[in-house]
């Protein structure tokens, strides 16, 4: 099984660097085209798709991913169902959305623009075309594929999107741009996914099957109002600019701290999940993938928030200063929770326990509906900080409750991080000088990196020196040499 978990996250690593590069890359020579308000209007307008898409998914995917089948057959006639649960749901609420276009662009906050609510709609049908056979694909572990698949349809959007932003035809390029990265998702997953839906269909099935996901299809409903209620709310307290902001520095951020955690969490889902009765090897890939993503989420979270300024000047240029505040707290609220909450949530999944994450995210929720209660008394800055602190909230219940169920102790956790701590701490030193003695200047862009550069040897050498097992890390460091010689 190691062997098996190795190849996987081999690929999966390949695969998910590559893709997480070329997000934050779009997003950052489009933000140099595109306005503000533009970003808005699109962030308005994924607001009801996301959700539509969320509940075409009613927890079918998850399902296939971590339920134990008696036989293949079994796993053919379930995997066929919900293809063809998934299609029929995403087609009844393409034709929803149609209808009230009106209504739901003006409750998202982006009235008038009905149209582009229309046609990026689109997207549900296509992405339940793929959604299936990838998911099947991760079940067989087979992230080569899935790799592939994620490029490819990561790629297209940029080679699309900027040519159109060039023009001047606004938020069209971005529609244009995920519909079209879509449509290839959807024809490489039918291809390379291996599986072609046969025309079967019984009831008792779909009822098993939503009897097991009730829960995680709650959690689901619960994970889109935390990730986009905010969203609305933004746009219409304070504006489709700022709504474009909010959404944009989260998004970017978000591509940037997610992409460390999804290195690995592909295998780790799919492992955990198969380990899930064997509480020896449940803990140890637990702290084994945890102690790996940390290394890098922890100086992660600090450098942003630390050099927030610069890292917005490089993410999305000199108009976009506003956006400051929010990134930087967002990224080191950002990176603990990837870093420790996300571990102990796909532990306490993979138990087949998610009626706990459904408790986590409504009490997650309730404090943010109470910030929401008050926003409009806030400034947007004021708004901003606020936000970034709750999210806070999820990863302590997350880990809190995750000890409980899962058996891996939040001190063994910490204990096995001090290095990576001691580390980041030092690392931040360097940094606090420049701003606050030297007052060096974010424009300064290779004095920033030269200083990046640096803080990068200070956490690699810190982290060698405070390591416990420094004789592997010796002998680690050795092999490496030997190689390059």
């Amino acid at each position: 099984m190691e062997s098996k978990i190795f190849r996987a996250t081999r690929w999966s690593v390949v695969s998910e660097i590559i893709a997480k590069i070329i997000s934050p890359i779009t997003t950052m020579l489009l933000a140099r085209v595109l306005s503000q308000e533009v970003f808005g209007i699109v962030a308005s307008i994924t607001v009801v798709t996301s959700m539509a898409d969320m509940l075409t998914d009613a927890g079918f995917n998850a399902y296939i991913l971590q339920h134990q089948f008696a036989s293949k057959e079994e796993e053919r006639k379930t995997i066929d169902v919900c293809f063809w649960s998934n299609a029929g749901l995403s087609v009844f609420l393409y034709f929803i959305i149609v209808v009230f276009s009106s209504q739901f662009a003006a409750f998202v906050g982006a009235p008038g623009y009905s149209s582009a609510l229309i046609v990026a709609s689109l997207v549900l049908p296509l992405t339940s075309f793929s959604s299936v056979s990838i998911t099947v694909l991760r079940k067989r572990m087979d992230f080569k594929r899935v790799g592939i698949i994620r490029v490819v349809s990561k790629a297209l959007p940029l080679v699309v999107t900027l040519p159109l932003a060039l023009l001047g035809i606004g938020y069209w390029a971005l529609i244009i741009g995920m519909l079209a990265g879509e449509a290839v998702n959807a024809i490489l997953g039918l291809t390379l996914g291996g599986y072609v839906p046969r025309a079967f269909y019984r009831f008792s099935i779909l009822k098993s099957v939503l009897g097991f996901s009730s829960w995680t299809f709650a959690e689901t409903i619960l994970e889109w109002l935390l990730a986009n209620i905010a969203i609305m709310a933004v746009s219409k307290i304070f504006g489709l600019t700022y709504s474009g902001v909010f959404k944009t520095s989260i998004t970017i951020v978000t591509q940037i701290t997610a992409s460390v955690y999804a290195l690995y969490s592909n295998v780790y889902k799919a492992s955990m999940s198969l380990a899930q009765n064997d509480e020896v090897e449940f803990e140890r890939l637990f702290r084994t993938f945890q102690k790996y993503a940390s290394m890098l989420m922890l100086p992660l979270g600090i450098g942003v928030l630390l050099m927030r300024d610069f890292v917005v000047y490089i993410l999305l240029g000199s108009n976009w200063d506003n956006a400051a505040t929010l990134v930087g707290l967002w990224g080191l609220a950002s990176s603990l929770s990837v870093g420790f909450g996300a571990f102990y949530s796909d532990a306490i999944r993979a138990k087949g326990l998610p009626k706990f994450l459904v408790i986590i995210d409504s009490i997650y929720l309730a404090f943010l509906l109470g910030l929401l209660a008050f926003a409009n008394t806030m400034s947007f800055y004021s708004f901003s900080i606020w936000y970034c602190l709750l999210k806070l909230i999820q990863p302590v219940l997350q880990m809190i409750y995750g000890q409980k169920i899962c058996h891996v102790r939040i001190t063994e956790v910490i204990k096995t991080c001090r290095p990576q701590i001691f580390a980041s701490l030092i690392m931040a030193i360097p940094i606090i000088l420049a701003n606050t003695v030297f007052n060096f200047p974010y424009t300064a862009v290779i004095g920033n990196f030269v200083l990046v550069a640096l803080c990068v040897l200070i956490y690699g050498i810190c982290l060698f020196l405070f390591t416990p097992d420094k004789a592997a890390a010796k002998r680690w460091l050795g092999e490496m040499v030997k190689r390059k010689r």
